[in-house]
């Protein structure tokens, strides 16, 4: 871990991360119980790591990952996660909270649909009582 901040948002985002990894594992379990996600997709092991169960992946940066489970990871806390891509803009306006729900609908919605295209193309109308913040940033997403 950094001693200062590090000037890229990725790397400041995973080294934040890898700081309040045991916080934000709590939180994301809680918001993919509160949502009524199936309690088989909240979480995954993690394989790379220590192998135990777990909500919340610092050293990833994609935003979240589906494997066994849901698995949220430091992307949510970097602004230019979606630089250059659909929702950029949106994402980077975004709470913490609505880009965890954001984070944790789509990958419900690609175990539910079967692809990430189509999680993609329908996120925004999930049947998941998301944040509106969560459902703009899906819309967006889905361009």
């Amino acid at each position: 871990m950094f001693d200062t901040p590090p000037p890229d948002p990725a790397d400041h985002a995973e080294d934040f991360a890898h700081r309040y990894a045991y916080d934000l594992d709590a939180n994301c379990a809680v918001r993919m119980a509160e949502p009524g996600i199936p309690e088989r997709l909240h979480g995954t092991r993690d394989l790379e790591g220590d192998g135990h169960w777990t909500a919340f992946i610092a050293r990833d940066r994609q935003g979240g990952s589906l494997l066994e489970g849901i698995a949220v990871n430091s992307g949510c806390l970097n602004p230019q996660l979606l630089k250059e891509k659909p929702g950029a803009r949106v994402y980077a306006g975004a709470t913490l909270r609505d880009r965890i729900d954001a984070i944790i609908a789509h990958e419900y919605e690609e175990d539910r649909l079967g692809t990430h295209e189509a999680a993609l193309t329908r996120g925004a109308t999930t049947a998941l009582p998301v944040t509106d913040g969560a459902r703009r940033i899906l819309k967006a997403m889905g361009g």
